[in-house]
């Protein structure tokens, strides 16, 4: 039994299984449902209909234990499934605030599919 090839496995974190509803942000009032399959520090992997296309960076809003945001960058994308990079915020911008926006994600697993944002300001 060998050593891992430090060439094969790039990710500065480790990257855990995981199971959970998702929602990209491509426009203020449209999101994909996806679902997030593993997650790092760094980035996740995402399954996705792969007709939808996916910008380059987005906010992602994940529904695990407690709602999380990210601000993510596309990485590389193969048969329904994307990776991507998590952007630290060195400024403040114009995408949702988790703050002062409460959003509404389904928990339950459902087909990938764009549907509009639901959104209130608290």
């Amino acid at each position: 039994m060998g050593l891992p090839n430090p060439i094969d496995d790039r990710r500065q974190s480790r990257r855990f299984r995981a199971h959970h509803v998702a929602k990209i942000v491509v426009y203020p009032d449209i999101m994909i449902t996806c679902m997030v399959e593993d997650i790092s520090t760094g980035g996740a992997r995402i399954s996705l209909d792969s007709r939808y296309h996916v910008p380059d960076d987005f906010d992602l809003f994940i529904a695990a234990h407690e709602l999380q945001v990210h601000r993510a960058r596309l990485c590389w994308r193969q048969d329904g499934m994307i990776g991507v990079a998590f952007i630290t915020r060195s400024e403040p911008e114009a995408t949702a605030d988790p703050e002062r926006t409460r959003v509404e994600i389904e928990r339950n697993p459902v087909p990938c599919s764009y549907s509009p944002i639901r959104a209130a300001k608290s």
